[in-house]
């Protein structure tokens, strides 16, 4: 039967030439091993060694997360099947923030014990039934919009937009009053060289802002899903 240190070993051998990042923790949530994209990901210094630190351990600003990473773990552990999160903190050293989708599989040992969890993080990817008509691929969520036709505050609305919010409902998202969205709009339409809501949307739909999200509107933290 093959011994638990065995099965670690195996699995590092399997994720460490991995472009995605992949990790390994034991049972009480240590680090065992992060692959150099993981490294990457989670903005750890080369020099710091991962090896039996828990996450409120590392020289990072996602160290905060610490008690949900662990319910993380937890939860993988006990319920014994794959669990998934959505993590929204400054990856890979950027200066943004940005969604991850984040997996933890659980690493089984012998007589079927849960020895530690297996965790990988990839980006946020949009989906639309229109994927299978069109046949075109997901594409990537992003925080980052590398239009410049509009300011900041516009960019906001339009997102909104997109999402088929009212007016109304963008007001209370961004606390304005409705006529500063109904301003801002109008001012949409003069810069896109539109005349109605939906040449609006398609306009910016080709300009690929459906895949813009803002970090603004976005808030730190782990979203179990």
């Amino acid at each position: 039967m093959i011994s638990n240190h065995q099965v670690i070993e195996n699995t590092i051998a399997m994720i460490e030439r991995l472009d995605e990042p992949w990790g390994i923790k034991d049972s009480t949530s240590n680090h065992l091993y992060m692959n150099m994209a993981a490294l990457r990901y989670t903005n750890t210094p080369d020099t710091f060694d991962v090896e039996g630190k828990l996450d409120n351990e590392f020289p990072t600003e996602w160290s905060e997360l610490a008690d949900d990473l662990q319910e993380h773990d937890r939860l993988t552990a006990e319920m014994f099947r794959r669990v998934t999160v959505i993590e929204t903190h400054y990856w890979n050293g950027n200066s943004f923030i940005a969604p991850y989708i984040s997996e933890k599989i659980p690493l089984f040992g012998q007589s079927d014990k849960c020895i530690g969890t297996l965790w990988n993080a990839r980006e946020v990817h949009t989906h639309s039934p229109l994927i299978y008509i069109n046949q075109q691929k997901p594409s990537i969520l992003t925080t980052q919009a590398s239009v410049e036709l509009f300011k900041t505050k516009e960019l906001h609305v339009i997102f909104l937009l997109l999402q088929n919010l009212s007016c109304k409902d963008m007001a209370k998202i961004l606390n304005v009053s409705h006529r500063t969205i109904e301003a801002r709009l109008n001012i949409l339409y003069q810069k896109s060289h539109v005349h109605s809501m939906h040449q609006l949307k398609e306009f910016c739909r080709n300009l690929g802002l459906d895949k813009y999200i803002p970090d603004s509107l976005l808030s730190k933290g782990i979203q179990f899903i």
